[in-house]
């Protein structure tokens, strides 16, 4: 067979491999996250496709991801997702590029379910309205405490960064078992004698009560809660773009997300937006700080 015979034959071959080199995306469904039914999973993740289609990235298929590892194991297939849109924690897993992300900051907490107090189902109390002496204590304390956090949270992983507590116990998502669960979780491990972290976002923590939860111990309604918040936010979800994707269909997404100005409930909640939200496309020194406030470098 002569030179330009194989070449003709493989011509196709080969462009057909660049054309394939990547397919779809990921989503760190918000849905998935709280642990909602299916018909509310598929319903944001049809918004979503809705929403990125008119970009020209591929979007079939788009699948629903719960943690990081989903994401290292599809990136490392022959032909990886062309595109991945969730939190910080698993989009600057994928090394993907960050096209667009909300940076409405993200600020978490450690509330603390501590010792027996005299006020039944206590408001939580900030640490740094603690005397000087007694928040060394609480801190010492915290060191040798479990806390709860949802699995590749940005919550999880700014806590975890800043070495708060002795264990994180990272809780995987699942239907009927998402964030509002870690509460629960939370109140059957504590004991008298036994403190327990509860990891959530600043605000959730300093509006948290244990009125309507129950564990092992009743006393839990004693229990006195102190809000223990990160010193560094993280950037919500945004979009991360593979790495061979064409300039013209990145540029379109960044500006799809960029200038968004919606009231779509439905498309807010799939986003997992707000009614406070910027999309921008960060710089190379936000990527770099940001990953080193969720401790993905050394």
């Amino acid at each position: 067979m002569n030179k330009r015979l194989l070449l003709v034959l493989l011509l196709p071959f080969s462009v057909s491999v660049h054309a394939q080199s990547c397919e779809g995306g990921l989503y760190l469904n918000p849905q998935v996250i709280r642990g909602e039914g299916a018909s509310q999973t598929e319903s944001a993740l049809r918004e979503l496709i809705d929403f990125v289609r008119p970009t020209g990235l591929s979007v079939a298929p788009v699948l629903n991801i719960r943690e990081t590892q989903d994401v290292l194991t599809a990136i490392k297939k022959p032909v990886p997702p062309c595109w991945v849109y969730g939190n910080p924690v698993v989009g600057l897993a994928s090394a993907y590029r960050p096209v667009a992300i909300n940076v409405d900051p993200i600020q978490s907490a450690v509330l603390i379910l501590a010792d027996i107090g005299t006020v039944k189902d206590g408001k939580p109390v900030d640490l740094k309205s603690l005397p000087p002496e007694q928040q060394a204590k609480v801190l010492a304390k915290l060191k040798t405490t479990s806390c709860f956090g949802m699995k590749s949270g940005v919550t999880t992983s700014l806590v975890k960064a800043e070495k708060f507590c002795g264990t994180v116990v990272e809780v995987m998502p699942q239907q009927g078992l998402g964030q509002s669960y870690l509460p629960t979780k939370a109140a059957f491990h504590w004991q008298a004698d036994r403190w327990v972290g509860l990891i959530t976002r600043l605000q959730s923590a300093q509006s948290a009560s244990m009125k309507n939860h129950h564990g092992t111990d009743e006393r839990i309604h004693m229990a006195q809660l102190v809000v223990v918040p990160t010193t560094n936010a993280s950037w919500g979800y945004g979009l991360y773009v593979h790495p061979n994707a064409p300039a013209d269909v990145v540029k379109k997404a960044a500006v799809q997300f960029t200038s968004l100005k919606t009231t779509n409930a439905l498309l807010l909640k799939a986003l997992d937006l707000g009614a406070k939200y910027e999309f921008a496309t960060p710089s190379d020194a936000t990527v770099q700080a940001m990953k080193k406030s969720l401790a993905t470098e050394p």
